[in-house]
């Protein structure tokens, strides 16, 4: 399960916690995201790893910058490989700055828009000025677990604005996002991507192994202060029933209005076969006039999909 131990949470949460620099940087600085993995956390700029944290023992930490970012040659900073006082964490929040240097030279000549992307709308949902009119919240990005065989740009719980008085009422939400046109078709294309997700929800233990991990991604991104949304007096941790029907949510972004390419894909006989499944709502997501919230009302179904194609 992706989620990190009480000791590795108390020192990014504790103002005298060894890794408290980092986490104070994230929230000061919205280009960052902080992602939950399992045992260690990754600090996301432009949709890139600027910094991954690990646990080795207790209060105790490897660091580390990918320096394949460096196709340019940059001095890179010198920096210690392990965490174990809060001076070190201080340090590489110093080396942000050089860090995102070299990432946005290698971005000019190795772009990654989805990721970018993903990231923007991470921010928007979760922890933006309008997050809390949101109605989906966003628990990872580039997901992927080889035991559960699963993949997603996104996971989210959607939590309407109309039912924020229970934690009780959150439905998961799988989300797919898709740059430009050419990110329709092929190995990771729309119709492949229905297939692997009918065959992991049909699994009925890998798909619980799932729901927990969002439930426990959310609970401890809301803990470290990195969800933004109004709550209740009687305030409870997020519960996700496992028979509740998710939703699988394409975001399509960019998508040339001039190109039939989307709608000969969707088009295809064997999409209509996810149209009404059993085990998920398919759904698009259409933009309230421009930006990145997602509201329920902003989600349609196939066919209203392609009546707007």
């Amino acid at each position: 399960m992706r989620a990190l131990s009480e000791t590795f949470m108390a020192d990014l949460l504790n103002p005298d916690g060894l890794l408290h620099p980092i986490l104070d940087r994230v929230k000061q600085d919205h280009t960052l995201m902080l992602s939950i993995r399992k045992d260690y956390i990754n600090i996301y700029y432009r949709g890139g790893n600027i910094l991954r944290v690990k646990e080795q023992r207790k209060s105790i930490y490897s660091a580390f910058f990918d320096n394949e970012y460096n196709k340019s040659g940059v001095l890179s900073p010198a920096l210690p490989s392990t965490i174990e006082r809060m001076d070190t964490a201080r340090m590489w929040v110093g080396s942000f700055q050089d860090h995102k240097g070299i990432m946005d030279l290698y971005f000019s000549g190795y772009s990654k828009p989805e990721r970018e992307f993903q990231q923007l709308t991470a921010r928007e949902n979760n922890f933006s000025t309008i997050a809390n009119q949101s109605e989906y919240f966003i628990s990872d990005i580039e997901f992927a677990d080889s035991s559960l065989g699963a993949r997603f740009d996104m996971l989210a719980l959607r939590w309407l604005a109309s039912q924020r008085k229970s934690t009780c009422n959150c439905r998961p939400a799988l989300i797919e996002m898709k740059y430009g046109d050419g990110a329709l078709s092929g190995k990771a294309g729309v119709l492949k991507h229905l297939q692997d997700i009918d065959e992991l929800i049909s699994n009925g233990d890998k798909y619980k192994a799932l729901l927990k991990t969002m439930e426990m991604q959310f609970n401890q991104l809301d803990e470290l202060g990195l969800m933004t949304f109004n709550r209740v007096a009687n305030w409870t941790k997020i519960e996700l029933g496992v028979n509740e029907k998710p939703e699988i949510i394409f975001v399509l972004a960019n998508h040339n209005p001039r190109s039939s390419k989307l709608k000969t894909i969707l088009d295809d006989p064997g999409i209509d076969a996810y149209d009404h499944s059993p085990n998920f709502d398919l759904r698009f997501y259409v933009a309230s006039f421009a930006g990145y919230a997602l509201h329920a009302d902003c989600m349609v179904t196939l066919s209203q999909f392609r009546e707007l194609l």
